[in-house]
């Protein structure tokens, strides 16, 4: 007899609503310090595999069964950054936390709606909205994150001074 692989069933995720307001709480914010992903080399061009602190969100919906979860982002507050642009700054507004460190523990169970979108077999977060918009989830003031760059020094390779905390 043959080596036998496979009997796993497709998975069937919940769907929820598309193009609407759906509410619900951040049930966890869930970190991982070395995800893998993959960069393009600015000087080779070839895509290279690198890691780097990544986190993802964890959602309770109301008026569905299963927890729903955003794309792993990678963790940063540069105004650029999709955890920035989408996510943070939406999350509490009347604080800007642009280059600023934050404390992600506040960010569990706050209440929020959400807008999905569907993409092919999955379906992925477009909006997100805080609904306490007194949230502050700055730890350091007006402090820029220490071990930062500046996105124009980066790609010229240097480098701040200032060690990172971790």
């Amino acid at each position: 007899m043959g080596r036998l692989i496979g009997g796993q069933k497709a998975m069937v995720y919940e769907k929820v609503q598309v193009d609407e307001w759906l509410a619900g709480h951040i049930e966890e914010v869930q970190y991982d310090e070395h995800r893998a992903y993959k960069a393009k080399d600015k000087a080779t061009g070839e895509w290279v595999e690198k890691t780097a602190p990544h986190l993802r969100f964890k959602f309770r919906l109301d008026g569905y069964q299963y927890p729903h979860y955003s794309r792993w982002l990678k963790c940063s507050t540069h105004e650029k950054s999709n955890l920035y642009s989408k996510f943070l700054k939406h999350l509490c507004p009347q604080y800007d936390c642009q280059d600023k460190v934050v404390d992600l523990d506040k960010l569990v169970g706050i209440t929020i709606k959400t807008m999905w979108e569907n993409n092919e077999d999955y379906q992925n977060i477009t909006q997100i909205r805080g609904l306490d918009p007194t949230l502050n989830i700055i730890t350091s003031g007006t402090e820029i994150a220490p071990g930062l760059t500046d996105p124009a020094d980066e790609e010229h390779g240097s480098v701040l001074d200032e060690e990172a905390p971790f």
